[in-house]
Parts: C-alpha cells; sequence; structure tokens
C-alpha cells in the first residue's frame, strides 16, 4: 500500500509552532513574512536547483537576532518549502579554554578571550561542512556551552540527517574582510590602547581574516547581513542575551552548571569585538546580498538588495 504524501505546514502554521518552541513573540512571525520569508523562498528554490549544497552566511553583530533568523529560515525553508536545511553557528566552533590559553602564551594574551577571527576550530567547521553536503546518515554538529566558555563534550552535540541542500552558517564575523595597515595603528577603545598597545593582537586577527577565514568565506554562496543602527546598540543587545541564558540556567532550560556573565563583564567583554564590527557596519553593506537596516529595537528599516534598495 503506498504511503500517503506528507502534507507540508503553510507558513503560517510553521512559524507559530517556531514561535511558540523559541518563546518568540508574535511580532517576530509578523517581521518574517513581511522581510524575510520571499529571501527565503528565493534561496530554497536556488537551493534545489543548485549543483552543490547552497551555503548562506548570516552576517549581523552580537544580539542582532541573527541566530533566531538562520534558524526560522532554514526551519521554513526545510517544512514549508521542502529543501532540506540546517543551521551551524560560528559561535559553536570556537576553540576549547586550553588552545586559546596556548595562543594567549604564544601570540597575545587576548587570545584568550573568545571572539575574534583566530579563535575558532575552522578546520573543525570545515570538516562539519563537508560532512553535511556529502554524508548519508546523521551528522553531529559541534555546540560551545557560553556560561562555561567551553565546547561541550560530543556526546551532547545535536545531530542532523545529511545530506542537506541549504546550510545557513551565521555569525557575528561572517562574511568580514580584512582592514587595511593604516587602519590597524590607532587603538579603537581602552582595551586595544592599554592590553594592545604594540597592536600585535589585532594584526593578528587581520592576518586571519586574510587567510584562513577569507578562505572559508569565500566558500559562501550568498551572504546577508542584519544591520545594527551603531555600535552602541551592541552593549544593550549582548547584555539581553546574557540575561536570557541566565534565566534559562535558573529555569533548568540549559544544560550547564555555569552562570554568565554580569553587566560589567559583558560590557568589557563586547569591546573585544568592536573594531570588526565598526568595520563590518562600514563595509557589509556594500558586499552583502542583502542587508536589512535595524533600529535600536532590532525592527527592520529598509532592505537592501545588493547595490539597489527597497
Amino acid at each position: 500500500m503506498p504511503e500517503s504524501p506528507t502534507i507540508k505546514p503553510s507558513l503560517f502554521e510553521a512559524l507559530q509552532a517556531f514561535l511558540s518552541e523559541e518563546r518568540l513573540p508574535a511580532a517576530f512571525g509578523q517581521t518574517f513574512v513581511a522581510w524575510y520569508a520571499g529571501i527565503t523562498r528565493h534561496l530554497a528554490a536556488r537551493a534545489d536547483v543548485n549543483t552543490q549544497p547552497l551555503l548562506v552566511g548570516v552576517s549581523g553583530c552580537q544580539g542582532s537576532g541573527k541566530s533566531t533568523l538562520a534558524k526560522a529560515m532554514a526551519r521554513i525553508a526545510q517544512e514549508v518549502f521542502g529543501t532540506p536545511a540546517t543551521t551551524l553557528s560560528l559561535d559553536d566552533f570556537y576553540l576549547t579554554q586550553t588552545e586559546r590559553k596556548r595562543l594567549s602564551e604564544s601570540i597575545h594574551p587576548l587570545f584568550a578571550t573568545r571572539g575574534v577571527p583566530g579563535t575558532h576550530d575552522l578546520a573543525l567547521l570545515n570538516s562539519t561542512l563537508q560532512a553535511l553536503t556529502k554524508v548519508d546518515g546523521p551528522v553531529a554538529l559541534p555546540e560551545f556551552d557560553k556560561a562555561q566558555d567551553e565546547r561541550t563534550k560530543p556526546v551532547q552535540w545535536r545531530q542532523v540527517c545529511a545530506p542537506v541542500r541549504l546550510i545557513f552558517l551565521e555569525g557575528w564575523c561572517v562574511g568580514i574582510s580584512p582592514q587595511s595597515d593604516l587602519a590597524l595603528v590607532e587603538p579603537v577603545n581602552e582595551t586595544e590602547r592599554e592590553q594592545d598597545s604594540g597592536g600585535r593582537w589585532r594584526q593578528e586577527v587581520n592576518r586571519q581574516l586574510q587567510d584562513t577565514y577569507a578562505a572559508l568565506f569565500d566558500q559562501l554562496d550568498v551572504l546577508l547581513f542584519l544591520k545594527a543602527p551603531d555600535f552602541n546598540a551592541v552593549f544593550d543587545w549582548r547584555w539581553e542575551q546574557e540575561q536570557r541564558l541566565s534565566d534559562a540556567i535558573r529555569e533548568g532550560a540549559h544544560p550547564t552548571t555555569g552562570t554568565g556573565m554580569t553587566r560589567n563583564e559583558v560590557d568589557a567583554f563586547v569591546l573585544h569585538y568592536q573594531r570588526l564590527t565598526e568595520h563590518a557596519l562600514a563595509t557589509l553593506p556594500g558586499r552583502a546580498d542583502v542587508t536589512w537596516d535595524l533600529d535600536h529595537e532590532r525592527s527592520v528599516r529598509r532592505m537592501q538588495l545588493m547595490s539597489a534598495s527597497t
């Protein structure tokens, strides 16, 4: 007896389920329909006819909503448009504390802090990308516990069924180009002035962008960018993220024994990202295939399609 065909949920039904699972307000669903659904449909259609799986970069500063957007796009692409899709977060490929400690001792103390180019395991990321496109069966995706500041054990990694046709790679520095040597001379904040007065840390970060990160970003078929109104927004957005993490830990919804960061620690942490975040705000709108201009409430003000605008 033939199997009954699978009935795909409507966009509304899939979004409602996503909002419920992610504990998101109804406003996100409305925003998705207005600004993101059409791009998702286009990407799914392109992936279906592409000879290779489509790799889509989703870039945006901390707290901009890129992780949620990538998850929503993958969910809608798969459930509504029938395109096998998944997400990868650059954050899940941070080096372990031990590996970053080695970098801090051999290159510069600031490499003990996760975040900047040079603190990711790109070999692991590239092998994961390969597995998602070539393996016929389950693939384990690494996960990083930010409350513990450590990569989780492989037994805790989530599994997805490969191969997939559409991969969303999201991260705060995805798609960013290296800076000029001249741009590296002057420190941008007190962290650089006091802890990187000779510029060795920022020079090595830039070298990483020119080398292994450029090779990774060259693999992107499409680049999407959530553009913050300014760098100051990052302090509040990143603090909101930390509060949600702390709430999840208290409620037992996050499997960690960590405690997260205080507001002062978050503000100090964000300064490590300032240089490249401001560089991205200035340069990515001219390089991304789609840019969404956000206001301080993360509402979309405008969508730009490469050299055009809407």
